[in-house]
């Protein structure tokens, strides 16, 4: 994708800021984010970014989701992480069969996708796929998703199907919304407006083409389906702290203009130990960005040049994804506590 192109796609997340901002209280009031605003991402092609052009998705480098749901996620933490789920789970349409991902992520030009991983479902073996049944925690984004995925242990009968290393056979299946049911369980203080409900099915019938494991080699030929899933998702999660960090900072500078420092009754912009906080939260909040996009950089020119990633490269995508993540929470801290 061009650089034109992916600029357009950070500018529209860009431009939703003042959407987002106006529908704070809301989102903390309802525990989810608003349809209308969900709509609005949608109709600027956000969740659309990782799925594959053969799909009519946009299949951008990954440091453009990345750097939007930064962009999302500095008007609000909540819409930033439902934007992260939404946006990263696009990635399953280059590794499901053709027809299934058709389904899934090709009839709907504005479909959105939720669910977590961890097998806390059982799938039974059946003619044709699998009789599922199972409950899931911190189904983020699950109210306003039209496909929610569950991990399920697959299932002989009622004995676990097994590798050849004796460890459970495991994968992730697709259900349509309407077969599952959203548990109100969500009532969290921080990031209150991600409706990050428990979710259930009960003996629901998945084809087995709507199932993939994250063993699976991908369907696409593209270089975002040669990217290591999990490592690849941690460095969009990464981003939302990241935009949460500079939205403490924003506040900061804001709140600086006009409050007294009850220590010196001078402007608290005029606080020494203020401006030293809110340097060090600058470095650190820079530094943890940098790492990030550095090292996003470099695999993906790994993968694009058709080459495979070291042990030590995907490595380093967690360490960036991490100190990323922790840096922008001690830079938070800094702003909250100045």
């Amino acid at each position: 994708m061009s650089g034109t192109a992916s600029s357009s796609f950070i500018d529209a997340a860009r431009g939703l800021a003042p959407h987002i901002q106006a529908s704070a209280e809301e989102i903390e009031r309802s525990r989810r984010l608003p349809l209308p605003l969900v709509e609005a991402m949608a109709q600027a092609g956000l969740f659309r970014l990782w799925i594959p052009r053969a799909l009519g998705g946009e299949e951008t480098d990954p440091m453009t989701l990345v750097r939007v749901v930064e962009e999302v996620a500095r008007a609000d933490g909540a819409a930033g992480w439902c934007m992260a789920i939404g946006g990263e789970y696009g990635v399953f349409g280059g590794y499901l069969p053709v027809d299934a991902a058709r389904e899934i992520y090709g009839s709907d030009p504005h479909v959105r996708t939720a669910g977590a991983f961890r097998p806390f479902g059982g799938a039974v073996v059946v003619d044709g796929g699998y009789r599922v049944t199972g409950r899931w925690p911190l189904g983020s984004g699950c109210q306003h998703s039209a496909w929610i995925v569950g991990g399920c242990r697959v299932l002989d009968g009622d004995q676990p199907r097994l590798r050849s290393d004796e460890a459970p056979v495991t994968r992730i299946l697709f259900f349509p919304a309407a077969d599952c049911e959203v548990l109100d369980t969500w009532h969290s203080i921080g990031l209150r407006g991600t409706g990050s409900h428990d979710y259930a099915v009960a003996d629901v019938f998945v084809p087995a083409a709507r199932s993939l494991a994250f063993r699976d080699p991908p369907v696409e030929p593209g270089p975002l389906y040669a990217m290591p899933t999990i490592a690849l998702f941690a460095t969009v999660l990464a981003a939302v702290p990241l935009g949460i960090a500079r939205h403490a900072i924003d506040i900061l500078l804001e709140i600086a203009e006009t409050k007294i420092a009850s220590r010196s009754r001078r402007a608290l912009r005029e606080d020494v130990t203020m401006q030293a906080n809110l340097g060090q939260a600058e470095a650190m909040l820079r530094s943890g960005r940098a790492f990030l996009y550095e090292t996003l950089g470099e695999a993906w020119r790994v993968v694009s040049a058709g080459q495979t990633l070291s042990v030590q490269q995907r490595a380093m995508l967690w360490l960036a994804s991490t100190h990323a993540a922790t840096a922008a929470k001690q830079a938070t801290e800094l702003m909250f506590s100045a």
